[in-house]
């Protein structure tokens, strides 16, 4: 049997988007001041950097007990309440599902709205408005699942099989039976993964949320840093990496049951 013959390469092609593509490197890099002469010059200080901050200060480890825990609490509230808040939006904002045009355009524009802002913007905002604290970041972890799950959610609402939604309202049954019995289990298995991706980020976005004084560990690390106790900061990386990794085996383990 021969083997069909491989296409050859468009090379001018590839030359030209390899051209470009450098070019806006090169000039993005005039724009921001990138210079690398600067960056080894000040090579020696991120040495010293790196040598004060090993080897971890392991005595600091059960200080972290209770800013780990309630960083954790704030990635469970913000996944559970903005997971629940996004249910409506992305079913407002699948074109196949949404009641009319302007429902779908109004819900589309929200949820561009949501993800437009930061989560350190809502942080800062919440904190504010409510005070720093673990309630500040609960809130501003509400508002970025809810921009992540209805945007991801709102697709795989779009590409479900129609018959069943259509077939029930075929025999009188109405928008709302059409889609809770019709379109949201098809898409359930999705929303699951989606949500577990969502806690996931959150515990991630926590810890950075806590720099703005949302609370949870990152205040802490914060802290260290301004006193420069690095070999405190990298106890307290570690301590987030060894959680996330954690919660991330536990979610793909969950994952693969649901596929």
């Amino acid at each position: 049997m021969t083997m069909p013959a491989r296409p050859q390469r468009n090379w001018p092609l590839w030359i030209g988007v390899i051209a470009f593509l450098v070019a806006m490197t090169v000039w993005s890099a005039y724009g921001i001041g990138f210079s690398l002469v600067e960056i080894l010059c000040n090579i020696a200080g991120g040495t010293r950097l790196l040598e004060e901050s090993w080897p971890p200060d392991f005595g600091f480890l059960p200080r972290l007990a209770e800013p780990m825990l309630e960083t954790v609490f704030i990635a469970i509230i913000g996944t559970v309440v903005g997971g629940i808040l996004a249910i409506p939006m992305a079913v407002l904002a699948a074109r196949n599902l949404s009641p009319d045009k302007f429902t779908w355009f109004a819900d589309r524009n929200f949820m561009n709205i949501l993800r437009t802002l930061p989560d350190l913007f809502w942080a800062m905002l919440f904190a504010t408005a409510v005070g720093f604290g673990p309630v500040a970041g609960a809130l501003a972890l509400t508002v970025f699942t809810v921009a992540v799950i209805s945007k991801l959610w709102s697709e795989s609402l779009e590409s479900i099989d129609m018959g069943l939604p259509e077939a029930i309202r075929a025999v009188g049954g109405n928008w709302f039976q059409m889609i809770q019995f019709g379109a949201i289990p098809q898409a359930m298995q999705h929303y699951v993964s989606y949500a577990l991706y969502a806690f996931e980020l959150n515990i991630r976005a926590s810890v950075v949320l806590g720099l703005v004084g949302a609370g949870g560990i990152g205040m802490i690390l914060e802290t260290q840093r301004a006193n420069f106790e690095y070999e405190r900061v990298t106890m307290i990386i570690l301590a987030v990496l060894v959680a996330v990794l954690v919660i991330e085996e536990i979610s793909e383990s969950i994952r693969k049951r649901l596929t």
